[in-house]
């Protein structure tokens, strides 16, 4: 057995606009999410606050 992460910004319900072929799309999230654990997470990225924090340090010692 093998371990497979795969990550995205986007809602699975696009994938199939994103890659602008909906078959394959549906084939692949077939393949992918039938023995899955899916997760998914609300709230603001945290590279983003981190981000924002260190510019606000920056211009502070500036």
């Amino acid at each position: 057995r093998r371990s497979v992460i795969v990550t995205s910004n986007r809602v699975v319900q696009d994938w199939g606009t994103y890659r602008r072929d909906n078959t394959m799309s549906t084939t692949i999230l077939d393949r992918l999410m039938h023995h899955c654990h899916l997760l998914e997470f609300d709230g603001r990225s945290y590279r983003l606050k981190e981000a924002a924090e260190a510019l606000a340090r920056e211009t502070k010692s500036n």
